[in-house]
C-alpha cells in the first residue's frame, strides 16, 4: 500500500504540472469514429485455425478470419442452424486478428455488429475495447481509440489497467496532441481506482517524452524502480527514447548502460538516437552491434537507415543498402527509405536507378510506399512531368495513391511557387477519396508563400486547425517563416496602417502556432 501510495502521489504532481503547462490549449474534440455497419458473426472451433494462420502470416488470418465470420454470420440467421451462437471471445478474436493485419474497418465492423446484435453472448467485453483500442494504435489513429474508450463508457464498460496502458501507448504514438490526451487520463485511472503497473509507466513515460516533460519521465521511472516491482526491458527503452527526445542523452547513454543489451534493447536505442537527428550515435551503436552483438535483424537495419535518412545521409544509407542486399538481407522497407534520402537530397537519378534495381535485379514488386516515394524524389527535383508518369504507372497497376502520394505530387510545383497548380492536385486528391493531412496542407502553405501570397498561406494555416488536424515541425517552420516574410514585405511596400496592423496580426498567427508545440 505505500508503494502505491507514493505512485500515485508521484502522478498526482506530473498531472499538477502537466495541467499548469498545457493550461491553455483547448479541450481536443477527437474526431468522431465512422464505422460501416455488417452483420457478421463466428462459431468458436474457427478460433484455434485462425491463430494458427495469424502466427504465420498476419494479412492471410485477418482474410480467413473475414471471411469465416461472414460465413457465420448467414448461419446464425438461419432457423435451421443449431448450437452456433455469437459469443464474445471469438468475436474479440476476430478483431485481434484484424488488428494484428492493421484492418482497422473490419475491427469496427465487428464492433459495431457485436454492440448491434443486443445478445448476453456477444456483448463487446472490456477486452473486445481494447482489441480495438489496440488495433488503432497500430495504424496511428490516436483520435479513433479515444472514441472506442468513449463506446465503452456508454455501455457501461469498465477499464481495466490493460485499457489504460493501450489507450495511453495509442496517444503517445500520436505527437504532442495525442500524449497530452494521455497524460490526461491520469485521473480518470485513479477514479477507477486503477494502480499503475508496468505497462502503464511505460506508456506514461513514452507520452512525457513526446512532451519534452524531461522531469515527469524521471519522477515515473524513479517511482517505478522503488516500488520494488521487476522492471523490464520495455520500460528503460521507454525512458532511454524519453530522454534522447529531451536531448539528455548523457542521461540516456547511462541507464542504456544499465539494460542487458538485446537486440531489441538496442535496436530501440537506435531508434530514439535516430528521431533525435544523431545518426552517428546509431551508426556506433550499429558498429558495435555487428562486432560485438547483439546480432542485428531486418529492424535494425531499419532503424540505422531512418537515421541516415534524417540527417540527409545518402551516401552511407546506400553504402550499407548495396551491403545488404549483397548478402540477400535488403528488404522492401530498406529500399523505400533509400529512395527516400535519395529524394530529399536531389538524387533523383539514383532513385531512379534504385527503382528500377529493385524490380528488375531484387524482383521487389514496388508498393503504394514506393510509388510515392519516387514521385517525392521526382518532385523534389522539380521533375513534375516524371513524377505524374510514374503516378500514372501506379494507376495502371491499381494501386490506390495516398496524401504521400499526392504530396509527391505538389512538392516540384510548390518549390516553382505555383500555387495554382497545387490547389488542382489537392481539388484532385478529392476524386480518389484522399482526405487533407497535415502534409498536404504543408505542402500548399510553402506554394503560397513562395508565391508572395502570405493571405493564403495565414488562410489555409486556419483551415488546417478547423480541420482539426495537429500541426507539425514542419508546418512550425512555415508559419514562422510566412509570418516573417510577411511582416517584411508589408513594411517594404510602405501600406497603409490596416495593412500594418494585419502583418502585426500575421505574427501573431507565429505567436499562436508557437503555443501549440
Amino acid at each position: 500500500m505505500e508503494n502505491h501510495s507514493r505512485i500515485e502521489r508521484v502522478l498526482d504532481d506530473i498531472f499538477a504540472n502537466v495541467i499548469a503547462i498545457e493550461r491553455t490549449q483547448k479541450t481536443i474534440n477527437a474526431h468522431a469514429l465512422e464505422v460501416s455497419v455488417m452483420g457478421k458473426t463466428s462459431g468458436a472451433f474457427v478460433i484455434d485455425a485462425l491463430k494458427r494462420l495469424r502466427q504465420e502470416d498476419a494479412r492471410a488470418g485477418a482474410r480467413a478470419s473475414a471471411s469465416a465470420f461472414a460465413e457465420m454470420a448467414k448461419m446464425t440467421t438461419n432457423s435451421r442452424t443449431n448450437g452456433i451462437v455469437p459469443n464474445a471471445h471469438v468475436c474479440t478474436t476476430m478483431i485481434s486478428i484484424a488488428g494484428d493485419a492493421r484492418d482497422v474497418e473490419e475491427c469496427a465492423n465487428v464492433l459495431r455488429w457485436m454492440e448491434k446484435r443486443g445478445e448476453k453472448e456477444c456483448e463487446p467485453t472490456t477486452h473486445t475495447y481494447t482489441a480495438c483500442v489496440h488495433a488503432y494504435d497500430k495504424v496511428g489513429d490516436w483520435e479513433s481509440a479515444f472514441e472506442v474508450m468513449k463506446a465503452m463508457e456508454v455501455r457501461g464498460v469498465k477499464k481495466n489497467a490493460h485499457t489504460y496502458s493501450a489507450l495511453i501507448r495509442a496517444g503517445a504514438n500520436g505527437g504532442k496532441k495525442g500524449a497530452r490526451a494521455a497524460v490526461g487520463l491520469i485521473p480518470e485511472m485513479k477514479r477507477d481506482f486503477i494502480e499503475p503497473d508496468l505497462a502503464i509507466a511505460s506508456a506514461l513515460i513514452c507520452a512525457f517524452g513526446v512532451l519534452e516533460s524531461e522531469e515527469s519521465a524521471r519522477a515515473m521511472l524513479r517511482a517505478i524502480e522503488s516500488s520494488g516491482r521487476e522492471v523490464d526491458a520495455k520500460l528503460y527503452t521507454d525512458y532511454i527514447t524519453a530522454m534522447c527526445r529531451c536531448g539528455n542523452y548523457a542521461e540516456a547513454k547511462e541507464v542504456f548502460g544499465r539494460v542487458s543489451r538485446t537486440t531489441f534493447t538496442c535496436t530501440a536505442v537506435m531508434r530514439a538516437y535516430a528521431d533525435s537527428m544523431e545518426w552517428k550515435l546509431a551508426e556506433q551503436l550499429f558498429e558495435d552491434m555487428r562486432r560485438d552483438g547483439p546480432k542485428p535483424n531486418d529492424t535494425t537495419h531499419t532503424a540505422i537507415l531512418h537515421a541516415y535518412e534524417k540527417s540527409l545521409q545518402w551516401q552511407r544509407a546506400t553504402s550499407l543498402l548495396d551491403d545488404l542486399a549483397r548478402k540477400g538481407q535488403a528488404k522492401e522497407i530498406h529500399h523505400n527509405i533509400v529512395l527516400s534520402v535519395l529524394g530529399k537530397c536531389s538524387q533523383w537519378e539514383r532513385a531512379e536507378k534504385l527503382f528500377k534495381d529493385m524490380r528488375e535485379l531484387y524482383n521487389i514488386q514496388p508498393s503504394r510506399v514506393t510509388y510515392s516515394t519516387l514521385i517525392s524524389a521526382y518532385g523534389r527535383s522539380g521533375k513534375t512531368e516524371l513524377a505524374r508518369k510514374v503516378f500514372l504507372q501506379m494507376l495502371a497497376k491499381r494501386i490506390a495513391p495516398d496524401d504521400y502520394t499526392f504530396v509527391g505530387l505538389m512538392l516540384g510545383p510548390a518549390t516553382a511557387g505555383n500555387f495554382r497548380e497545387c490547389a488542382k492536385i489537392s481539388n484532385e486528391m478529392k476524386e480518389y477519396g484522399v482526405a487533407p493531412t497535415v502534409h498536404t496542407y504543408n505542402a500548399l502553405i510553402q506554394a503560397a508563400d513562395i508565391a508572395g501570397n502570405y493571405d493564403k498561406a495565414v488562410e489555409l494555416y486556419d483551415e488546417l486547425l478547423r480541420d482539426g488536424l495537429e500541426p507539425n515541425n514542419t508546418t512550425r517552420e512555415l508559419v514562422v517563416a510566412v509570418a516573417n516574410r510577411g511582416a517584411s514585405y508589408y513594411d517594404r511596400q510602405q501600406k497603409t496602417a490596416a495593412v500594418a496592423s494585419y502583418a502585426a496580426g500575421l505574427v501573431g498567427v507565429m505567436g499562436m502556432a508557437l503555443g501549440r508545440w
